[in-house]
């Protein structure tokens, strides 16, 4: 993105202005979040999806990044256009046309990746989604073909060039590779950081809890805690970090309230294979050492509106859109205080 808006530099155009025309270009997230909303949700009135849309302006990511330009905003705003197509596949009836959006759902999501290459890992989402219907026909191989050359230039960035991006860290020279990318430090901090998230949605949802998910979720939590090391310096970790560091200066709260976290992802994927893919995504979608909070607001809001399957219950939605903008309203509060 720098590389792009350093163009604007060579024609002496004002800081601000740029920073005006990136607010404006960014303003197309609210957009096509609104168009996925309206798919989604075809039982909400114009005003209640057009309200809902609007909480997106609470993002205090969306509003630091929307000024000071960032490759980030741009990745998640393609991203959003991707999951639009994907949701008006699922919506089309004939197969050319679920044909199209799936072609188009690609071409975006590729383009999403090469600004913030996180987003890349949701294509194996998606074409789990298209072979189901596709099967093994041309279609299907034309889709497959075609994220196959649009990954190329990635493939010899990372495999010719061996630039292993998700190896870089902020921190301390000479760190090994297990420390960099101790799955225990993402176990616990992604998992609170979804938590919190997903609090707003656990008045309106309907999860399934199975006493197998208890069995599997204890062993990981325990053998997380005991493994986790993530560095304060390194900044970053999240809200239920930095309140379990900052007072009370150890981190059992955060262990407290991670293991929540695990139980809440379990009961949604518990609802069908498709919540668990994602959840697997989420959770790879962060190989590196730092965990900002900012690396997952707006999009888990935008996932769980969008591609979640989460069982949500149409009168307390209705009701409980009021809610959304006092939980994210504290939210936005809370980040002056970072």
């Amino acid at each position: 993105m720098l590389i792009i808006f350093s163009i604007f530099e060579k024609f002496e155009i004002n800081d601000s202005v740029i920073r005006l025309i990136n607010l404006h270009v960014l303003l197309l997230i609210i957009y096509f979040f609104w168009k996925c909303i309206k798919i989604k949700f075809k039982f909400l009135s114009k005003d209640k999806v057009y309200f809902l849309s609007l909480i997106i302006f609470l993002s205090p990511t969306f509003r630091s990044l929307t000024i000071w330009p960032d490759s980030r905003l741009y990745g998640l705003l393609f991203f959003v256009i991707a999951i639009f197509y994907f949701l008006k596949f699922l919506e089309c009836k004939e197969v050319k046309s679920k044909f199209i959006c799936a072609i188009l759902n690609s071409l975006f999501l590729c383009i999403s990746s090469y600004f913030s290459p996180n987003f890349s890992l949701f294509v194996i989402f998606f074409l789990i989604n298209f072979f189901i219907f596709f099967r093994l026909t041309k279609f299907m191989f034309l889709i497959i073909l075609l994220n196959l050359i649009l990954s190329l230039p990635a493939i010899y960035y990372v495999f010719f060039l061996k630039i292993y991006f998700f190896l870089l860290s902020t921190s301390e020279e000479g760190m090994n590779v297990y420390h960099a990318l101790n799955p225990a430090n993402k176990i616990i901090l992604i998992s609170s950081i979804f938590l919190f998230h997903f609090l707003p949605f656990f008045f309106i949802t309907k999860l399934k809890f199975k006493f197998i998910n208890f069995i599997i979720i204890i062993p990981i939590f325990f053998i997380s805690a005991l493994f986790f090391n993530y560095d304060p310096s390194v900044t970053g970790g999240g809200v239920f970090y930095k309140i379990s560091d900052k007072f009370f200066s150890n981190n059992y709260f955060l262990y407290i309230v991670s293991l929540l976290g695990l139980f809440v992802l379990s009961g949604i994927s518990s609802i069908n294979y498709k919540n668990f893919v994602l959840i697997i995504l989420i959770f790879l979608n962060n190989p590196q050492l730092e965990i900002y909070h900012k690396y997952y607001d707006p999009m888990l809001l935008i996932l769980f509106f969008t591609l979640f399957d989460l069982n949500i219950i149409r009168f307390k939605l209705e009701k409980k859109i009021l809610f959304f903008y006092v939980y994210y309203s504290a939210y936005f509060c809370i980040s002056f205080f970072r």
